[in-house]
């Protein structure tokens, strides 16, 4: 499992490419999405968001990228983010990160 410091600096770097939308890479969100991974491993309630992850990893990694497909996953996600934001196991400050991050990817996925 993910250090607590790690959690912390990817809720600001996955927040902070909505202001950088210039420059944002493929190879930055494969970054991102492999911290991410790290994060949410070894948690059961995010199993469904490891396996859009992953499908998202390999669309940001393909030649030729499926750009509905990458925003669908991206709607997916924010979507599944929520869930795990609203369940009763997720405490205040990291539900509204949490609600924070799906507001972004919903923002990514309308890039």
């Amino acid at each position: 499992m993910a250090s607590h410091a790690l959690d912390q600096r990817l809720f600001t770097l996955t927040a902070d490419l909505t202001s950088e939308q210039d420059s944002v890479s493929a190879s930055d969100g494969v970054n991102l999405i492999d911290g991410w991974l790290k994060v949410i491993d070894g948690h059961a309630s995010t199993d469904n968001i490891a396996g859009k992850l992953n499908e998202l990893r390999d669309q940001l990694t393909s030649d030729e990228p499926d750009t509905d497909l990458v925003q669908s996953l991206l709607l997916t996600l924010a979507d599944h983010t929520s869930q795990v934001a609203q369940g009763s196991n997720t405490q205040e400050q990291t539900a509204g990160k949490l609600e924070s991050l799906a507001a972004t990817l919903r923002q990514l996925a309308s890039l």
